[in-house]
């Protein structure tokens, strides 16, 4: 089992982490009991999102589900032999070593894994319910890095999609939304990073 201290990337400013503090109300308002939270278009913003929650107390699982960008295989250099959700999807039956524990008891992460062709079928989405089924179970929340096309993001009981402020454009924006509800994604707010 992989332990990773997580410390930098959760550093934030006091302004940074008052914002991240707000979004987690809002949302913990929004999603009305439930503890799967889905974010998209910034996995390392849906990190800190997670972070949150444990600051505030609860017990965290990360799943690093956006199979198209190892973000945080990269950051960690953690190489090709981590065990994760494209694991899972390979072999459901096989759950030994997802987990990876960080320097907080109250927060660990499953990584991506390495997806050979980097898309999830059908099929595959269905196995990822069972897996964010699994472990909702035994945390508190679960937040999950979605990919783009919120085909995760629908399993989940609500989506925020997360820009950066260069990326922000009102219309793409509201497009983008419309999409992922018609994916039935339940889409709770768009959260714009300065």
């Amino acid at each position: 089992m992989f332990s990773v201290n997580i410390d930098k990337i959760v550093n934030m400013t006091d302004n940074e982490k008052r914002c991240h503090d707000e979004v987690r109300e809002t949302v913990k308002s929004e999603l009305n009991g439930g503890k799967v939270l889905a974010v998209t278009r910034n996995g390392i913003g849906a990190f800190k999102i997670a972070y949150s929650f444990v600051s505030d107390g609860e017990k965290v699982l990360f799943i690093d589900a956006d199979i198209m960008s190892e973000i945080f295989l990269g950051k960690y250099k953690l190489g090709k032999n981590l065990k994760g959700v494209a694991d899972f999807l390979k072999d459901p039956s096989e759950t030994a070593d997802l987990i990876c524990k960080t320097n907080n008891p109250d927060f660990d992460i499953i990584f991506t894994g390495v997806l050979d062709d980097g898309v999830i079928t059908e099929d595959e989405e269905a196995v990822m319910k069972q897996l964010i089924d699994m472990y909702s179970a035994e945390y508190d929340r679960v937040v999950v890095s979605s990919d783009e096309d919120g085909r995760i993001a629908k399993y989940c009981d609500g989506t925020v999609i997360m820009y950066e402020e260069s990326e922000f454009g009102e219309l793409s924006a509201e497009k983008y939304t419309n999409e992922l509800e018609n994916n039935k994604c339940n889409v709770l707010g768009v959260v714009i990073n300065e």
